[in-house]
């Protein structure tokens, strides 16, 4: 582990440093990793990931996929594969989540995500877009964007797992849209898709 790692007080060793960029703040295309359908394998700086894309089929314009995270602990000899959770929180009670859904209607997804590689001291970090469905799922609207830093628990915090994404800042799109990734795109300039799926 390198000497940028910072211990946090409840949730174990934080992979970045304290800086939280805003979300209007990216100035260079960040380093997103595709997470297409079925698995793959990625590599975020000193953790390889799992991540696992599967359908949702509803034979109308609202199926949608369900992605989640693991990894392969080898500590004790055997290899263990693990989640990877995703702490945020809801009405100011720290929740937990086991997947995140990406959705919405044939012609607009309101919920997606992208994921980025570290960059110098900031850690690998996932990036969840949603926006609320309004009176249709083609009324634009304001994307909500929400920020979690890969987290490690080197020094084995109880109730805390081994690796998790934990919630650092939220901000809301400048503009309204109808599709989160055209919000990912124009004012984050993180790409049109996360990956192959739908």
């Amino acid at each position: 582990m390198n000497t940028t790692v910072l211990c946090a007080l409840v949730s174990g060793c934080i992979l970045s440093s304290v800086f939280l960029p805003s979300a209007h703040a990216a100035k260079t295309q960040p380093d997103v990793v595709r997470v297409d359908n079925g698995f793959a394998s990625m590599s975020l700086g000193s953790r390889t990931l799992v991540g696992l894309r599967a359908l949702r089929e509803n034979y109308n314009a609202h199926s949608f996929e369900v992605v989640a995270f693991y990894f392969r602990d080898t500590s004790e000899g055997t290899p263990t594969l693990n989640l990877v959770p995703i702490f945020g929180t809801e009405k100011g009670k720290r929740k937990e989540l086991y997947e995140i859904t990406v959705g919405g209607g044939a012609d607009c997804k309101l919920s997606d995500f992208r994921l980025l590689k570290p960059q110098g001291r900031q850690a690998a970090r996932l990036v969840v877009a949603q926006r609320d469905p309004g009176d249709s799922f083609v009324a634009p609207g304001v994307v909500r964007f929400v920020y979690y830093d890969l987290v490690q628990n080197d020094e084995g915090v109880p109730g805390e797992p081994p690796l998790y994404f934990e919630e650092k800042s939220r901000a809301n799109s400048r503009q309204a849209y109808c599709d989160v990734n055209d919000a990912f795109e124009r004012e984050l300039r993180m790409g049109v898709s996360s990956g192959q799926g739908l």
